[in-house]
């Protein structure tokens, strides 16, 4: 027969657990403010741009071209992704053979013409900037590109 004294440390155990759990429920399942990607994205942009010291004027001009820029090339990004996930269904598949070897060509040119656009539009931001500036962008975005690609 359990005493009156352990059943009341049984029941305070129970409680202890039922609360903790409760809690435990309520911060897996309740909705915490997801960051903003976009508006770090922008934030991250705004910093680059006053680094090089850019203008009110050359802001707009390299944001209108980023917007370009990006509308151009998501279905670019798609594609190549699409590429991609083809050939890792084909995983049954012998690597040299020749539908396996026709992808990663593909894959490969969709890359290199990706690449290429990416250089011409970062070769056209730096166009639009002064000499002075030109020279910070060199220093900057390099950096700048190899930040984001370690974040991944």
């Amino acid at each position: 027969m359990i005493s009156k004294a352990k059943y009341r440390w049984m029941i305070l155990l129970v409680l202890v657990l039922l609360v903790s759990n409760i809690v435990l429920a309520f911060f897996l399942f309740s909705k915490g403010k997801k960051p903003d990607y976009k508006k770090q994205a922008e934030e991250r942009a705004m910093s680059v741009y006053k680094e090089i010291g850019l203008d009110s004027l050359q802001i707009d001009s390299f944001k209108a071209s980023k917007d370009a820029f990006l509308k151009e090339m998501k279905p670019m990004w798609g594609d190549l992704r699409n590429l991609k996930d083809s050939l890792y269904r084909s995983l049954p598949i012998n690597p040299d053979d020749s539908s396996i070897v026709a992808l990663l060509d593909s894959i490969a040119a969709k890359s290199r013409e990706n690449e290429r656009r990416a250089f011409a539009h970062f070769h056209h931001l730096r166009n639009m900037c002064t000499v002075d500036q030109q020279t910070r962008f060199d220093t900057i975005m390099p950096k700048f590109l190899n930040r984001n690609r370690s974040r991944r």
